[in-house]
C-alpha cells in the first residue's frame, strides 16, 4: 500500500511506501501463516474438547475416584489447550493485533472473543472444584465448559471468515 505525503522541500506529493501494510504477497503469506496458526490451535482445542466430553461420559459406578482422575487428566488437557488458544489470540503478535491492522472493522468481534476468554477460563476453574463433588454436578459444570467454548469456537470461525474469506473448518 502506498499512501501519499507532501514533500517538504518541494510542497508536492511524494508517494512513499506504508510500512504498516505489507505489499500483495507478503499479506497473503502472512495471511496464509495466521489461518494455518489457526486451525492448528483449532485443531488441538478441539481434540481436548472431544477428550473432556469423553472423560465425563464414562460411567462412574464402583470407579470414582478413576472417573475424577481421568476427568482432572482432561480438564488439565483442556486448560493447556485453552491457554495456548488465548495466547495466539491475544499475544502481541496474535490474532486480534493482526486484525486490528488487516481489519479494524472487527475490532468489537474481537474485544468480545477476548471477553469470554476470562469467562471461559472461570468457567474452567469452576469445573475443577466440581471435582470434590459428586458425578453429575462434575459432569454438568464440565458440560458448562464445552458448551461455552463450542459457542465460541463458532464465534471465532466466522471471525476468521470475516477477515480473511476462508472456511477454517468445523471437523479436522
Amino acid at each position: 500500500m502506498v499512501r501519499s505525503t507532501v514533500d517538504e522541500g518541494s510542497g508536492m506529493d511524494a508517494a512513499q511506501p506504508d510500512l504498516k501494510q505489507p505489499s500483495g504477497s507478503a499479506q497473503r503469506a502472512g495471511d496464509e501463516q495466521a489461518v494455518a496458526v489457526v486451525r492448528g490451535r483449532r485443531s488441538d482445542l478441539r481434540a481436548a474438547l472431544i477428550a473432556a466430553e469423553a472423560a465425563i461420559a464414562a460411567p462412574t459406578p464402583g470407579r470414582s475416584a478413576d472417573w475424577a482422575t481421568r476427568v482432572h487428566t482432561a480438564l488439565l488437557g483442556l486448560r493447556t489447550a485453552f491457554s495456548e488458544h488465548v495466547v495466539t489470540a491475544e499475544g502481541p503478535d496474535g490474532l486480534f493485533a493482526q486484525l486490528e491492522v488487516r481489519a479494524p472493522r472487527l475490532a468489537r468481534a474481537c474485544q468480545r472473543l477476548g471477553d469470554e476468554h476470562a469467562t471461559i477460563a472461570e468457567a474452567l476453574t469452576e469445573a475443577e472444584r466440581a471435582l470434590a463433588g459428586p458425578p453429575d454436578e462434575v459432569r454438568e459444570a464440565v458440560l458448562s465448559v464445552l458448551a461455552r467454548l463450542a459457542r465460541h469456537r463458532q464465534r471465532g470461525a466466522d471471525l476468521m471468515y470475516e477477515a480473511y474469506a476462508v472456511d477454517i473448518g468445523g471437523e479436522d
